[in-house]
């Protein structure tokens, strides 16, 4: 759940409505660490002097203000405390102007504003007002240490804030030497067929059309990347115990009777019949009837069914494994 990046109250004349700010856009950038190319990690960046190359402690940097090139007014934090905005937990709206009237390129931010508890009827009635009026409330809000101006008006089912440039933040296109020369004026029969083309394109605003094909080609092509990555060699194995003599002999032993059992195969063409296999206690070597089969097929022999294999094996005594 968001956190709430202001709390005060909204007020004008006599109406005082407890409120709670909210984020309504939260910008969906594609960051990047600076990295090391050979063990890919983090870069971290120093404060370095200028003069003599060494680096400075965080409590020894000032901030300074350029007059000109080269010539710095220092200040401390405390004297820039001091001329920080009365800290106010209070919007006053001052007027009242129509939606309409604002440009868009005054717009800076925008969040929800929403009631605080046991608020929701002052809050409510205020929602209505304003949308019937057709007008936003323009006013002042102190927020992390600076002041800004900024608008409130009726958004869904709530109400919205959006702060705002000042005028003297704006460039003016005076400044701008291209747009002083325009060229000829565009005759009447150019206008109506750009005019028809606007018409036939023309749509109501959706804004979940329109999505950053940028931004997700780049996100894909970076998961792409993760993935293929992570196809790496997986460690080998630690190396198995050594066995004791015991244990080899054994091995040893099995893996000859089984050598000699698929050589007599091979000579054959196909397995042994019943008269032909020697009891279990005598140490016969006792495949699985699938087993059995398989070797038959890998040999080119027929496959025969055998059922009885398993039927006379001794109670008790389990097959020979290999380990």
């Amino acid at each position: 759940m968001p956190r709430p990046c202001w709390v005060g109250s909204l007020s004008f004349g006599l109406i005082h409505v407890p409120v709670r700010l909210y984020p309504a856009v939260e910008p969906r950038r594609v960051r990047f660490h600076l990295l090391h190319d050979e063990d890919g990690a983090r870069i971290k960046q120093k404060r370095v002097c200028s003069v003599d190359g060494e680096e400075v402690p965080y409590e020894h940097v000032v901030k300074g203000y350029e007059l000109k090139p080269g010539q710095h007014v220092e200040v401390t934090r405390g004297e820039l405390e001091a001329f920080d905005p009365r800290s106010s937990r209070t919007i006053a709206l001052e007027d009242f102007v129509e939606m309409k009237e604002i440009d868009p390129s005054f717009f800076e931010a925008t969040y929800h504003l929403v009631p605080e508890a046991e608020a929701e009827r002052q809050y409510a009635l205020l929602v209505e007002a304003l949308g019937r009026s057709g007008r936003v409330g323009i006013g002042h809000l102190v927020m992390r240490h600076k002041g800004h101006l900024c608008v409130v008006r009726a958004f869904g089912r709530g109400l919205s804030l959006s702060t705002l440039h000042y005028a003297d933040e704006h460039i003016s296109q005076d400044s701008l030497p291209e747009l002083s020369v325009l060229g000829q004026r565009p005759s009447e029969q150019e206008v109506e067929m750009v005019l028809r083309l606007i018409e036939s394109q023309a749509t109501p605003f959706e804004p979940r059309r329109y999505h950053d094909a940028y931004r997700q080609r780049l996100l894909d092509f970076l998961h792409r990347r993760a993935r293929a990555q992570a196809k790496i060699a997986e460690p080998e194995a630690p190396p198995a115990a050594p066995k004791s003599p015991e244990v080899a002999a054994a091995h040893a032993e099995l893996f000859r009777r089984i050598e000699e059992g698929i050589a007599a195969l091979r000579q054959r063409g196909h397995g042994p019949t019943r008269a032909e296999r020697r009891p279990a206690d005598q140490g016969a070597l006792r495949f699985r009837a699938q087993a059995a089969r398989e070797v038959r097929r890998t040999h080119g022999g027929e496959e025969e069914e055998d059922t009885e294999l398993s039927s006379r094996r001794p109670s008790g005594q389990d097959e020979p494994e290999l380990s």
